[in-house]
C-alpha cells in the first residue's frame, strides 16, 4: 500500500490499467482495504496485536505511511466513525514492548502519522524509543540492530528508510540527528551497490531489491553526496539485476538472492515478507515525473568509476570495489578468516513441509554474519 500511495502523492493518475484491461483507482482500493481490515465486526478484520512482539505491529507501520501518502485523497473523505476506526486500530500498539531494535521506529512512525492527522499523543514512550535507536549509532550514520544485534543491510531498508518517512511527516523531529547519519550513511553505502549484484550478507536477503532506497531517497534529501542521476542509475541497475535472475515469478518477489533459496528462509518471514523489496520504488514514486530523478542524465556508480578501497570505521569494514569486473567485497574485519557454508535444505526438511505445511528454517546465522569476505559476484549462498 505504501507503493500505491507513493505513486498517487506524486501526483500520477491514481488509476491504473492492469494487464487484463481491468481499471484499478488506488485510492479507492486502498479505502475499501483499510475500511474491512479495521472494522471489528467484519470478518477481514486484520486482528489485534496480543503479546510482545505481534507482526501486526510492523503492518502497522505500513498502513501508517500509507494512510498518510493517502491522506488528500482518502482521508479527508473518511467519515468520523471511520476515522476513529482506524485511529483505535494504529493505536493497539501503544503499551506493546516490541523488539529491541530496528522495531522502535514503526512505533515512531504510526506515531508520527497520527499526530500529522490530528490524534496525538496515542502512542506513549515514543520519544523514549527514539533515544533508544540513537544508542545502536556505531558511527559514520550505521547502525547496530539492536544493542547486541549484526549490523547488515537492515541499515538501508529498515533504519533510513524509516527515519526518512519520520523526517518527511513530521520535519522537526530531531532532524538534525536524522539529516546527519544520514549523509554520513549515504558517503559510505553508495559504495556497495554496483551492476552485479550486491555484497550480501545477513538476514532478510529476500528484501534485496530495496537496497537501492537510501539512495533513491538522497537525490533529494543529500543531492551533493547522491547526485539524482546516480541515485535513478543505483534503482535500475539493481532492479535488472535481480529481475534478470528469477526474483520476480508469476509477479511474485521471490524468498532468496536470485530465485527462492530455502537455505536462507528467516524464522520470522513468510511470501509475502518479500514485499519489503518494493520500499525501492516506495521511494521512487513519491517523486514526481518531473523531478531530476527521473529526467537527470544517469551517472555512473563508484564501482563503474574506478578501483577503490574504503574503510568504514562504525561496522568496522573495508570495502574494495573492481572496476574491470564490477566485483564489490565487504571485508568484516573482525571476523576469522575461512569460509562457513550454509546448511542445505534436505529432502527431510522438504518433506516436513510437505507433512506440517510449514518448511524447516536451516540455522545458517554463521554463514550470514560470521565469515571474513562477502564478495557480490560469489553470494556466500550461491557457492
Amino acid at each position: 500500500m505504501p507503493c500505491f500511495g507513493a505513486w498517487c502523492a506524486s501526483g500520477r493518475n491514481p488509476e491504473i490499467i492492469l494487464a487484463e484491461g481491468t481499471r484499478l483507482s488506488l485510492p479507492e482500493e486502498f479505502k475499501r482495504g483499510l475500511l474491512s481490515g479495521t472494522d471489528p465486526r467484519a470478518s477481514t478484520y486484520w486482528g489485534d496485536m496480543p503479546g510482545k512482539s505481534n507482526q501486526r505491529i510492523v503492518e502497522a507501520a505500513d498502513i501508517a505511511l500509507a494512510l498518510w501518502l493517502f491522506r488528500d485523497s482518502v482521508w479527508e473523505g473518511l467519515t468520523i466513525h471511520q476515522r476513529k476506526a482506524v485511529v483505535d486500530w494504529l493505536s493497539l500498539v501503544d503499551g506493546r514492548p516490541g523488539l529491541d531494535n530496528n522495531w522502535h521506529l514503526f512505533f515512531v512512525l504510526i506515531d508520527r502519522v497520527l499526530t500529522a492527522l490530528g490524534y496525538p499523543a496515542r502512542i506513549r514512550g515514543v520519544r523514549e524509543r527514539f533515544e533508544r535507536v540513537k544508542d545502536f549509532h556505531l558511527g559514520d550514520g550505521w547502525f547496530r540492530d539492536g544493542p547486541s544485534g549484526h549490523v547488515d543491510y537492515y541499515n538501508a531498508w529498515g533504519f533510513h528508510y524509516a527515519l526518512t518517512w519520520i523526517n518527511r511527516i513530521d520535519p522537526q523531529w530531531d532532524s538534525a540527528f536524522t539529516q546527519n547519519t544520514q549523509q554520513k550513511f549515504l558517503k559510505t553505502y553508495r559504495y556497495l551497490i554496483g551492476p552485479h549484484g550486491l555484497p550480501i550478507l545477513g538476514r532478510s536477503v529476500h528484501y534485496r531489491i530495496a537496497a537501492s532506497a537510501p539512495l533513491v531517497a538522497g537525490a533529494e534529501r543529500n543531492p551533493e553526496t547522491v547526485s539524482p542521476g546516480e541515485a535513478r542509475h543505483a534503482l535500475d541497475v539493481t532492479w535488472r539485476y535481480f529481475l534478470a535472475r528469477g526474483a520476480l515469478r508469476k509477479g511474485v518477489v521471490t524468498q532468496g538472492y536470485h530465485g527462492t533459496d530455502p537455505r536462507i528462509f528467516d524464522p520470522y518471514a513468510g511470501p509475502s515478507s518479500s514485499l519489503w523489496s518494493l520500499r525501492s520504488l516506495v521511494m521512487a514514486f513519491y517523486y514526481p515525473p518531473n523531478h531530476l530523478f527521473w529526467s537527470e542524465p544517469a551517472q555512473p556508480l563508484p564501482v563503474e568509476q574506478n578501483d577503490f578501497e574504503l574503510h568504514i570505521d562504525g561496522p568496522g569494514w573495508k570495502v574494495t570495489g573492481e572496476r574491470a569486473t564490477g566485483t564489490i567485497t565487504i571485508e568484516v574485519l573482525g571476523n576469522p578468516l575461512g569460509a562457513l557454508p550454509l546448511a542445505p535444505f534436505s529432502r527431510m526438511d522438504a518433506l516436513k513441509n510437505l507433512a506440517f505445511g510449514q518448511p524447516p528454517r536451516p540455522n545458517n546465522l554463521q554463514a550470514r554474519y560470521g565469515r571474513r569476505f562477502y564478495r557480490s559476484d560469489r553470494p556466500f549462498f550461491m557457492e
